[in-house]
């Protein structure tokens, strides 16, 4: 092996286990801004329980559809503004990993909404959040996997919770949405600002 293979070895080992902050703490504001969103999407939702906020028409429906929409036009600004961040290949897997996990909700969403609205099932329909919950919990056990740091495995496995939690109160909507809550304050949120600020210190 001569001194040339040598650094592009050492380059390619670095690559795999450097910090990456810039692409941490951009995907930590993602992450917490999307906790922000459904955050208040779940108190809007436990306000209809106490006849604070819409129940039914428009406004529901500006609950229910509201919080992603907003996401979505954060999501695209914070793009816009910091373009693409560089990564390392630990952080490019993680990162495709999310982005699969995104594209496939599309598709369950697609797919339980159609069965739900054509059977009429709101229980039908209960499933799909669900099942994004455990999705998110496969995001992260994969960056947990990559990456071996311990808090990594405790978001993968409360969002794993959160998916069963909710699937157990999928007939109690108090408890359904608590659940909820709970999984996106504890498991979106947090580790959204913790990436984000974490960076920022280390920078």
């Amino acid at each position: 092996m001569n001194v040339d293979d040598a650094r592009d070895d050492l380059a390619f080992i670095r690559a795999l286990v450097a910090p990456e902050d810039h692409w941490q703490r951009q995907f930590g504001r993602i992450y917490a801004a999307a906790g922000v969103c459904y955050a208040i999407q779940m108190l809007l939702h436990i306000g209809q329980f106490l006849n604070v906020t819409p129940r039914d028409g428009l406004g529901a429906q500006a609950i229910g559809w509201g919080p992603s929409i907003v996401f979505l036009g954060i999501l695209f600004w914070i793009l816009r503004r910091d373009g693409p961040q560089p990564g390392g290949v630990t952080s490019r897997a993680v990162g495709a990993v999310f982005a699969a996990v995104g594209f496939t909700n599309l598709a369950l969403c697609a797919s339980i909404g159609s069965v739900a609205l054509r059977l009429h099932s709101q229980t039908i329909w209960l499933i799909y959040p669900c099942v994004v919950m455990v999705l998110q919990g496969l995001a992260w056990m994969v960056a947990f996997m990559m990456r071996r740091r311990p808090w990594l495995l405790a978001v993968a496995v409360g969002w794993f919770a959160t998916g069963v939690a909710m699937a157990i109160f999928i007939d109690n909507m108090v408890g359904y949405v608590a659940a909820a809550t709970v999984g996106v304050v504890c498991f979106m949120l947090t580790p959204g600002l913790y990436l984000a600020r974490q960076a920022s210190r280390d920078a």
